[in-house]
């Protein structure tokens, strides 16, 4: 696999841009925090960014919610930074395990605490993953990160709140503005495309 290089200055933005909805604390919708997330200055239609944006959108979220000390989800946001760097960029096609599906685990370990050895907490983060996974196998190739963010959010909300206590929600109707930088857009075999 090509190694691909994250740009530390977007990654900080992006920090950045979470600090910034968390001080403001308005609890948007999940769809909503990740879009305002890809709309960074330097995220492509599809880069390993979007394994951090999945854990990082929902952290916030979630910090938002139960009244987090900034200090703390600046932590979670460090950890979900670390761990988003260790899924290769074409981690889908490549291994079969989309990053933003991967991301939910990390959000869900990273909130709860999971590790290797926790019990009921490893379990969330993993089957929450394969949820996503699932979803997201619905539809064919060629891979699309905007999709995949989109299929994992709407699968992994129902279950977070179910699991971890928090009320998420995500739009009914998700309508991707990104399709037109996508060459291998599935178009109308896509829940979320809409035409110009």
């Amino acid at each position: 696999m090509k190694k691909i290089e994250w740009k530390q200055e977007v990654i900080e933005k992006m920090k950045e841009v979470c600090l910034a909805q968390y001080r403001d604390g308005t609890a948007m919708k999940v769809d909503e925090v990740m879009k305002r997330l890809m709309d960074i200055e330097g995220v492509p239609m599809h880069y390993p960014y979007h394994h951090f944006i999945m854990p990082a959108g929902l952290l916030t979220l979630a910090a938002i919610e139960k009244g987090t000390d900034e200090s703390e989800l600046s932590q979670w946001l460090e950890t979900a930074e670390e761990r988003a760097k260790t899924v290769p960029g074409g981690f889908c096609g490549n291994c079969g395990t989309c990053g933003s599906a991967v991301g939910v685990g990390i959000f869900i370990s990273v909130l709860t605490g999971a590790t290797p050895m926790a019990v009921e907490n490893w379990q969330w983060a993993n089957e929450a993953t394969g949820k996503c996974l699932i979803k997201i196998s619905q539809y064919p190739g060629p891979r699309c990160c905007k999709r995949t963010t989109f299929l994992a959010a709407a699968e992994g909300v129902p279950y977070i709140n179910e699991k971890c206590g928090l009320h998420f929600a995500v739009n009914d109707e998700i309508e991707c503005n990104y399709h037109i930088k996508n060459a291998t857009c599935l178009e109308a075999e896509c829940p979320f495309y809409k035409e110009a």
